[in-house]
């Protein structure tokens, strides 16, 4: 049976997608009924001129290119199905068109009937990020500090929801100097303690240290000749006279430029089709995926043996990594990025207007939300915690802004929370509710944003250029008596309609939390409207009810959460084929319980994770 939840904009799917017995003549049908009806009614939107939303209908040129499109159709059908296409202002599809278009959009988003022909996805040569590149550093050279900030590298201003996608992440001339600058800093900090620095040498030699240095820096043994090329700089040095650490660090410095240690590069393997990547490649993808940095001595040992890619040895070896600290950096960096904690970092709300927006406040927050979510990968929990939890991380003076009792001290920690305390999850924490606000006051519409966007992957369209803003003031001498009927005004204007029906609701039914997350139950005297009905006709009033009306659309959440997850592993946009994957993943996610280690592992089991294309596939 096919369900579908037009509010969230996402259809859910047999975890197992159609029979083939079911999938009866998709290309052909394409080609007689579906294209038609996109070439008179969809194509001015999403042609060859327009491509709103990044849809060009006019490229999918027969039946078969159609099913590659599986992510595209999952997406389009609930537009169709929710009336949202198309928009307003243009002739509405006839009945029997709407019933045609959605039923084979959906067919086709869930057919998984040439399982064998999946692409895993373009190769990709991807530039460590800032992180990584920190990480990687560290854990070559036994150091403690950062190099990238001193030598002026700066974050990844990637443009994507994640510092992960190798497209943004490329090798200009001017990064490069600053990349010898960084080397240089990082042997300086190596050879300035002399207890470091011998436990680094160790006592080999100049071959053996650099053909160690060599496997863990380029995650590979090394390749012939690339010791002895390294060994002429040595000798050179050595030649004049220098001493050991002082010849030896013109090899090492040449290493942390090299374009092997700068660069995640996999091998060209034989095939037209999808191939598997080797071991010590699945390794690298497993270290930059958990942890953001380079594969340990265990993990390459395993590599080195052609064992890793064993499945009973790939979860034992997953799981060791999930447990580990250094995968605290899928809190800091998957999470982070995911759950939009930089707006966090810059939000509105301004001490003057709210005078308990301290620095100490907002340290807590962020921490209050980062301990949330990596204690579901040190206790495994359920990820649905997200959505609602009884209980929540604080000290005593988020507790005291929380309306939380019984909490002394500064240090944030677990904290229980009892019936009725509207908190629990990321709907109730201070991260997501400040970076939701404008300087003096909450902004429903950004909060919806966030739920659509965020929690569901369905954000809704950016506001046309002549959406205008909420002004203060009424229009044509009409004044409002609320905010919500500001709000109200505002969102009549044909432009923006249709999607302040989506967004709006959702953020009012959290205005019982002001602009800085403390509860309130009334606004200048008056008591707050936080009641709000859903473009199903679902009606929901406050954060408690939210909360239930989310966990009863959990499957569209994990989803999401699964899509998101398998974006930053893979450093790439999802395409049309990953969709299987996805849906596998959430699949066993819900088998065992929805815990964390599940979706990590499902992830790593994956055919995009684990494949690539042939380098003799043409495309």
């Amino acid at each position: 049976m096919w369900r579908a939840i037009p509010w969230v904009g996402l259809i859910l799917f047999p975890a197992a997608g159609l029979r083939p017995q079911d999938a009866v003549d998709l290309p052909g049908r394409f080609t007689r009924d579906i294209r038609p009806i996109l070439q008179a009614r969809c194509m001015k939107c999403h042609g060859t001129e327009k491509k709103k939303g990044g849809i060009d209908y006019a490229a999918i040129a027969d039946g078969k290119a159609a099913l590659r499109e599986r992510k595209t159709w999952r997406k389009a059908a609930v537009q169709v199905e929710g009336l949202e296409m198309p928009p307003e202002g243009e002739k509405p599809l006839a009945d029997a068109e709407r019933s045609t278009l959605a039923a084979w959009m959906k067919e086709a988003a869930a057919n998984v009937e040439n399982v064998g022909e999946l692409d895993p996805g373009p190769p990709l040569v991807r530039r460590l990020n800032r992180t990584e590149y920190d990480l990687s550093v560290r854990d070559l050279l036994g150091i403690d500090i950062d190099v990238s900030g001193p030598a002026g590298i700066a974050e990844e201003a990637t443009g994507h929801t994640f510092d992960t996608i190798a497209d943004a992440l490329v090798l200009p001339p001017a990064l490069m100097e600053k990349y010898f600058t960084a080397a240089d800093l990082a042997l300086d900090r190596l050879f300035m303690d002399a207890r470091r620095r011998a436990a680094f040498i160790g006592s080999d030699g100049a071959r053996k240290l650099l053909e160690r240095v060599i496997r863990r820096a380029y995650r590979r043994p090394a390749r012939e000749g690339e010791v002895d090329r390294l060994l002429v700089l040595f000798e050179r040095g050595e030649s004049k006279g220098k001493p050991f650490e002082e010849s030896i660090r013109l090899p090492l410095k040449a290493v942390l430029v090299s374009p092997h240690f700068l660069l995640r590069i996999e091998e060209n393997r034989p095939g037209t089709g999808a191939v598997r990547v080797g071991d010590l490649e699945l390794a690298m993808r497993l270290s930059y995926f958990l942890w953001s940095t380079m594969p340990d001595e265990p993990l390459l040992a395993l590599a080195g043996q052609g064992k890793l890619s064993e499945p009973a040895t790939l979860e034992a070896q997953v799981r060791r990594m999930i447990a580990s600290p250094k995968a605290r950096a899928l809190t800091t960096r998957f999470a982070a990025e995911w759950l939009q904690l930089a707006k966090f970092e810059t939000a509105r709300p301004s001490t003057e207007f709210f005078p308990s927006f301290t620095g100490n406040l907002k340290r807590a927050m962020r921490q209050e939300t980062e301990m949330f979510f990596d204690a579901l990968r040190t206790e495994d929990r359920s990820v649905l915690e997200l959505l609602d939890a009884d209980y929540t991380y604080a000290n005593q003076e988020l507790a005291n802004h929380y309306g939380i009792e019984g909490v002394t001290g500064t240090q944030v920690r677990k904290v229980a929370l009892k019936p009725g305390s509207h908190r629990g999850g990321l709907l109730g924490m201070g991260t997501m509710l400040a970076a939701t606000s404008h300087t003096h006051r909450t902004s429903p519409t950004l909060r919806g944003k966030w739920i659509l966007e965020v929690l569901f992957g369905t954000p809704p369209p950016p506001p046309p250029p002549d959406a205008g803003t909420i002004k203060e003031e009424g229009r044509k001498g009409k004044e409002p008596k609320s905010f919500r009927e500001l709000m109200a005004m505002h969102a009549t204007l044909p432009t923006c309609a249709a999607c302040h029906r989506k967004i709006d609701p959702l953020g009012f039914a959290l205005e019982n939390f002001d602009a800085v997350g403390g509860w309130r139950d009334s606004q200048g005297g008056k008591p707050l409207d936080i009641t709000g009905e859903l473009p199903t006709g679902e009606k929901i009033s406050g954060v408690d009810e939210l909360k239930r009306t989310v966990l009863a659309r959990a499957d569209a959440f994990e989803h999401n959460l699964v899509e998101q997850m398998m974006c930053y592993a893979l450093g790439r946009d999802l395409q049309g084929d990953d969709e299987v994957a996805v849906r596998e993943v959430k699949a066993a996610l819900g088998r065992d319980g929805h815990r964390f280690s599940a979706l990590v592992l499902g992830i790593a089991r994956s055919f995009p994770f684990q494949n690539r294309r042939g380098a003799e596939r043409k495309d």
